[in-house]
């Protein structure tokens, strides 16, 4: 009978490193990966330096600049301030009503060289009485109050030539009514 063991051991197998297989495989790669760690440290130090540069210029230039911007905002202030009391002076000539907000128009509307001798109103219509250098003045003068979008229908009732100290004057009559 032929008696197979099938519970052999099986043999050790031994496995020889050469010496200088050993420098290749353990060595070398641990002095790449020395060598590649500090290239990497050396240029994320040499752009840690850039970027510290660049924040001291920047804050060069805003140590500079902030006095401007706080001149700036403060002159905006002001301007908003200013717009504010225009805005209500604006709102205030526009509510203007009655006698002082028509007198105040006809003054405006009042030529050089034209003087109003009476001022009547009515029921929102207006007449005036004065003296003008001459017939242009006068148109002028009709044409301004027409322009003021306070007054409507501004009407020439009658010239007359009027002689005073020595000068040959127009003396005009108008009419006209409230916007």
């Amino acid at each position: 009978m032929i008696k197979v063991n099938l519970n052999k051991k099986p043999k050790k197998i031994k496995i020889k490193i050469e010496r200088k297989n050993l420098i290749f495989y353990f060595i070398v790669p641990v002095i790449l990966g020395a060598v590649a760690i500090s290239i990497t440290q050396y240029y994320i130090k040499a752009k840690i330096t850039g970027v510290n540069q660049n924040i001291k210029v920047y804050n060069g230039k805003i140590s500079i600049l902030l006095p401007k911007v706080q001149m700036v905002n403060a002159i905006k202030r002001k301007e908003s301030r200013i717009i504010q009391k225009i805005n209500i002076i604006k709102t205030l000539k526009k509510e203007q009503m009655g006698p002082i907000g028509y007198i105040y128009y006809i003054t405006e509307a009042i030529p050089r060289f034209a003087w109003i001798n009476s001022l009547k109103s009515a029921n929102g219509n207006i007449s005036v009485n004065g003296i003008a250098l001459d017939g242009q003045v006068v148109s002028l003068f009709m044409d301004n109050l027409n322009k003021t979008d306070f007054f409507d229908n501004v009407t020439l009732l009658q010239t007359s030539e009027v002689k005073k100290q020595g000068l040959k004057l127009q003396n005009f009559s108008l009419t006209f009514s409230l916007h």
